[in-house]
């Protein structure tokens, strides 16, 4: 969190809160912004080409954005990955494992993380939902479970239900 025991920044307690509050509303619009795309994304990819033909679909298409004077990479990951490429940074495998390990009612619904100078993490967690059991609960159809085996051969990603912790869908904001 940012450091309100040592200011070297000139701001005060209370500038250093709001500048919080404001990462954390910032951080929180941007994704939901992408969970929302996401999710007509795989929609539209399952009402067109059905489960099986879906998978492909199901991932973040927007890992980096420029805004502004920032630079924003956006991301998910999980200590059970599908991807081998969504394997989580350094500062978020720590919450990944806090989260797992925390009751769902005591889990916090995001947190701000300060990386360095003008540099800070956000995570959001991302609970199983129905639609998710399709290619990650624990009966899945066989051509949907031979397409992620063929995308995926070390997928670790199934044996969900409903409500599960599945991973963390992270921000990282770095001034430019």
């Amino acid at each position: 969190m940012i450091s309100f025991l040592l200011n070297l920044s000139g701001m005060t307690w209370c500038d250093e809160l709001q500048a919080e509050k404001e990462a954390i509303e910032k951080a929180h619009e941007t994704l939901t912004v992408v969970r929302k795309n996401f999710k007509n994304t795989l929609k539209q990819a399952i009402a067109e080409k059905g489960i099986a033909g879906a998978v492909p679909d199901c991932q973040v298409k927007a890992p980096s954005l420029g805004q502004g004077s920032e630079q924003v990479e956006i991301g998910r990951t999980s200590l059970k990955l599908r991807n081998p490429t969504n394997e989580p940074r350094p500062w978020v495998r720590p919450l990944l494992e806090e989260y797992q390990k925390t009751a769902f009612q005591k889990q916090a619904k995001h947190r701000l993380i300060q990386l360095g100078p003008n540099h800070f993490g956000y995570v959001e967690p991302i609970y199983v939902e129905a639609v998710c059991l399709n290619c990650h609960g624990a009966n899945l159809k066989p051509e949907v479970k031979k397409e992620i085996l063929q995308l995926y051969p070390k997928d670790q990603a199934t044996g969900f239900k409903v409500g599960d912790f599945r991973g963390l869908i992270w921000l990282e904001s770095r001034a430019k």
